[in-house]
């Protein structure tokens, strides 16, 4: 290892770990400032960088858990999971494992349900870019091609089950309202990006199925058998080209049948 190297993981342990000091030693001092007290300067701005990122990534939480609860967590997180990834972007990526394990916050069931709200419209967002399917490229099929017809999905569409009425809290402090109370509300939310903008909905039973049987890898025919279970056999092909049709339009199909992306 060279001695800049060697230096440079010095510095980092130090970033890391306060008590690593064996960098002090190679930092000179100033008229105003000790080598240890300059050192601490980078540390805070270290952590702080780390802070606003968290804050960023989880604003909705924030506002959510207030000031004092929302520092606590971020400061556990830190400790917990320190940064290894080049991008900020990625830092926060284990916060639903944080809060689900880790009190208070393990007895409010809702706030990890909010962070994974959070967490899903950060991952839409920043989705790769997919040529998606268009409906004349569904029009142009073979109709024997349909029975054994799979679904490639954009990697932003995310299927989110909720036990409660997470997504009208998440709601509510999006547009700076009080949220409301915690009420057990067992629903399957949607979201997706259409048109570089990030969205989401609540699915009905139906539908949740027929994604799920889509998402699984399941055919056309066994996304019409899922549907039986809601609708009449007359009513189910037109239901199930019906949502085919919706999910295509808004963007969220990347491929048919192959699941190779198109484009």
């Amino acid at each position: 290892m060279t001695a800049l190297r060697k230096l440079q993981h010095e510095f980092l342990g130090y970033l890391l770990d306060s008590s690593a000091t064996g960098i002090v030693g190679n930092i000179e001092s100033s008229p105003r400032r000790s080598a240890e007290q300059r050192m601490t300067l980078y540390a805070d701005a270290y952590e702080l960088r780390l802070k606003e990122a968290l804050s960023t990534d989880y604003e909705r939480l924030h506002g959510y858990l207030g000031d004092d609860l929302f520092e606590t967590l971020m400061q556990q997180y830190i400790e917990n999971y320190p940064s290894h990834h080049p991008s900020l972007r990625f830092f926060g990526r284990h916060m639903i494992d944080l809060v689900e394990r880790l009190e208070p916050f393990s007895h409010l069931p809702e706030v990890a349900e909010i962070t994974r709200i959070e967490t899903a419209f950060g991952n839409s967002f920043d989705a790769a870019d997919c040529q998606g399917v268009t409906l004349d490229q569904l029009a142009g099929l073979n109709p024997e091609a349909w029975t054994t017809m799979k679904l490639c999905f954009h990697e932003a569409v995310q299927r989110l089950p909720q036990r409660y009425n997470s997504f009208k809290i998440w709601c509510a402090l999006s547009n700076e309202e009080m949220p409301p109370q915690k009420t057990a509300q067992e629903t399957t939310w949607l979201v997706w990006r259409q048109d570089l903008v990030s969205r989401y909905r609540a699915l009905s039973n139906a539908e949740a199925a027929a994604l799920d049987v889509a998402f699984s890898g399941g055919t056309f025919a066994d996304l019409c058998e899922a549907l039986l279970d809601h609708f009449s056999e007359e009513e189910t092909p037109r239901q199930a080209a019906g949502y085919l049709q919706q999910w295509i339009s808004t963007q969220m199909v990347c491929g048919l049948s192959t699941c190779q992306k198109l484009g």
